[in-house]
């Protein structure tokens, strides 16, 4: 009986023992997934987190530098607009101090003078002719002459009621008397289109150097004296006439590009 009892009581330590065993082992078991879940759940916590905070501040960025683009396209537009103004004032300036130089030559001149715009030109004959804004209306004869500040223009050989032919310093057709102040030697000038004009028939041996100013002789009555002509560019023997020399000169007016000029009527004798 005693026996038993003694196996029974093993018995029951033995399973008891064994429960204690399981239930030690379901907990370390359990306790390190449990962990490992937490730190799983974290992980895609975090990893999502990043993301979104990625998303957002990509967004940002793309707001940010979208904004930007629209500011900069509006500063470039109004610099363009200021740029297009100030060349606008400056062009006005230009055109103001022109007219001043222009009312003060008139005043020098001391002969009737028409102030006249330039107000059209053929390309055909770019270096021929030009069309000024003034005619019969203004004063304006056959013969007048045609000067700018800067220098002789050409003369008028058309006139209408309100407009004007002018037929340009750089016309071969067009002779004008000239004079080189330096050595008191005259000559015709003689244009040649978009080249040099030139001055035939000079004695060789004349003492004429590049950069030698040229001007109107005046003589006519239809140009007025010293009015600049143009600078000497060049000199060379004439290969048709070895008894004289040529010389080419640089004008003093770009007739490519007149914009105003006044008119002077020939002087009456």
């Amino acid at each position: 009986m005693a026996v038993r009892n003694e196996s029974d009581l093993e018995a029951q330590s033995q399973s008891v023992a064994e429960y204690l065993f399981l239930i030690m082992l379901i907990l370390m078991v359990a306790v390190p997934v449990s962990g490992m879940a937490l730190s799983s759940s974290s992980w895609f916590s975090s990893i999502y987190a990043k993301g979104e905070y990625s998303f957002v501040s990509t967004r940002n960025l793309a707001e940010q530098l979208l904004n930007a683009s629209s500011r900069i396209r509006t500063l470039e537009s109004k610099l363009a607009k200021n740029e297009l103004e100030l060349a606008r004032l400056k062009q006005q300036s230009r055109d103001t101090d022109r007219l001043r130089t222009l009312l003060g030559l008139r005043t020098r001149s001391g002969r009737v003078t028409v102030a006249a715009e330039v107000d059209g030109r053929n390309p055909d004959n770019w270096f021929q002719q030009v069309v000024i804004d003034k005619g019969k209306t203004d004063k304006i004869t056959v013969g007048s002459a045609v000067i700018s500040i800067a220098g002789v223009v050409g003369q008028v050989v058309k006139v209408d009621d309100h407009a004007s032919v002018v037929r340009l310093v750089t016309d071969p057709e067009q002779k004008i008397g000239v004079l080189v102040p330096r050595l008191g030697l005259t000559g015709i000038l003689v244009g040649n289109y978009q080249n040099l004009a030139r001055i035939d028939y000079v004695p060789s041996g004349t003492n004429v150097d590049v950069g030698d100013k040229v001007v109107t002789l005046g003589k006519a009555g239809t140009f007025p004296d010293n009015h600049p002509v143009g600078t000497v560019a060049a000199v060379r023997r004439d290969a048709n006439n070895s008894g004289s020399m040529q010389i080419d000169i640089k004008l003093s007016e770009n007739c490519y590009d007149i914009s105003q000029v006044l008119v002077l009527p020939p002087l009456e004798h």
